[in-house]
């Protein structure tokens, strides 16, 4: 999908970014309205969570120049943090240059857990010779999971050394949902008949964020000339990245940080969809510790020319159910993406997260994070001050000549420049 965005997308001011969005993907007035921060969509707040008081909105943008499997994304992400967006849409144009991203996800397979105490010894084996009947009392608690493809997959049972408690896993392909309710109720419909089979009793059971089954990946090669950055040979970008991703696999504090840029982008897409962004997150950190120690999620080499980076992760992403279907919000971001099955949407946010972590390796290596960073967040402090509308980034130049970007000097520029209209 070519959607024509300008390359100056991000430079045009905000109600023409609004007008080409709402052209580019045939949007509604109602669907525009859904993200224009004016409505405050009270009663869906009183459905969706307890004690509603009203809304707390988070700034919504547009990553674009994604080529995602030979198809181009713009990719809307919820976040606050200043050049997340620009970040990801660097990350995207390069990789694009270099042919674009590659993708891959697994079945949509979640896990519950059921943990059971007073098995007698040796008993626990009963259950895994029940798999079969279990599974057909779980597929006829969930008919129409059956019936779109998913349903139960399969279980595994052990001992826990320590506890001695006897746990039980449960596959379940929850198809388009991110699964959580799906799973729980399944659990639970299938509590009593755990405890016949096996002599003991319920301790809990309840889904496992690990989301160990359901992962996706993404994958690039860029050839070096696309890697140029100022002073800097595409060689010596690329040779300079490699070492970074190398110490992210040596050093665990190193490894949080590469691992918070890559979640930068995905969690921005995580909420701007109404998935469960806590899910995500703690899926993503354990599965960088599953080695034994905490590693980075993403790999670079440098390999005939070219830099190649690929990532996996678990990724617990929905595209029906829950905040996805009831948010106006939400669905118009769906929109925007084409409205991807489960599958797509977990292969965009691959894609997303690496595409962020390139980004944030190439500005590390080079001149350093913070220069970036820092020019967005002089905007912030011009608003702080009192600067609107065209007078932002007339203020933000001043500022960035001056080189300071204290409130105080700020507060003076602004006078300054509103002295000389």
């Amino acid at each position: 999908m070519n959607n024509g965005f300008p390359k100056n997308f991000r430079k045009m001011p905000i109600q023409e970014r609004r007008d080409h969005l709402k052209s580019a993907f045939h949007l509604t007035e109602k669907e525009m309205e859904a993200i224009d921060g004016k409505n405050s969509y009270l009663e869906v707040t009183d459905v969706m969570i307890e004690s509603g008081i009203g809304l707390f909105p988070v700034p919504l943008g547009l990553a674009t120049g994604f080529l995602i499997d030979q198809r181009e994304y713009s990719v809307p992400m919820a976040t606050e943090e200043p050049s997340v967006i620009a970040a990801a849409s660097h990350g995207a144009r390069i990789v694009a240059a270099g042919g674009g991203f590659h993708t891959w996800a697994t079945d949509p397979v979640m896990t519950a857990q059921l943990y059971i105490e007073g098995v007698p010894a040796g008993e626990e084996e009963k259950i895994y010779l029940a798999s079969v009947e279990i599974g057909n009392e779980l597929d006829k608690s969930m008919p129409s999971m059956k019936a779109r493809g998913g349903g139960y997959r399969g279980l595994e049972v052990t001992r826990l050394p320590v506890t001695g408690l006897v746990n039980v896993n449960i596959d379940i392909d929850v198809r388009d949902a991110m699964g959580a309710n799906v799973v729980n109720t399944a659990a639970e419909k299938i509590r009593s008949m755990i405890e016949k089979i096996s002599g003991g009793k319920i301790l809990m059971s309840i889904l496992t964020n690990t989301a160990p089954h359901r992962r996706a990946g993404a994958s690039f090669r860029v050839p070096f000339r696309f890697l140029r950055y100022k002073d800097f040979l595409g060689s010596e970008i690329s040779s300079k990245i490699e070492l970074a991703s190398h110490l992210a696999l040596e050093a665990p504090s190193r490894a949080v940080t590469h691992n918070k840029g890559i979640m930068n982008g995905i969690v921005a897409l995580t909420l701007a969809t109404g998935n469960d962004t806590r899910a995500v997150e703690s899926a993503a950190h354990h599965y960088a510790s599953i080695s034994g120690a905490y590693k980075a999620l993403s790999r670079f080499e440098v390999k005939d020319g070219n830099l190649e980076g690929s990532l996996e992760i678990p990724l617990p992403l929905g595209t029906v159910g829950g905040a996805v279907t009831m948010h106006p919000g939400c669905q118009t971001s769906m929109k925007i993406l084409g409205n991807p099955d489960a599958q797509i949407l977990c292969r965009i946010a691959a894609a997303l997260g690496l595409a962020q972590n390139l980004a944030a390796l190439l500005a590390l290596v080079s001149e350093g994070i913070q220069q970036g960073h820092m020019k967005l967040h002089a905007s912030r402090i011009a608003y702080m001050v009192g600067a609107r509308g065209k007078e932002i980034k007339v203020l933000v130049k001043k500022m960035w000549e001056s080189g300071t970007l204290a409130a105080k000097a700020a507060t003076k520029l602004l006078d300054d420049i509103r002295g000389k209209e």
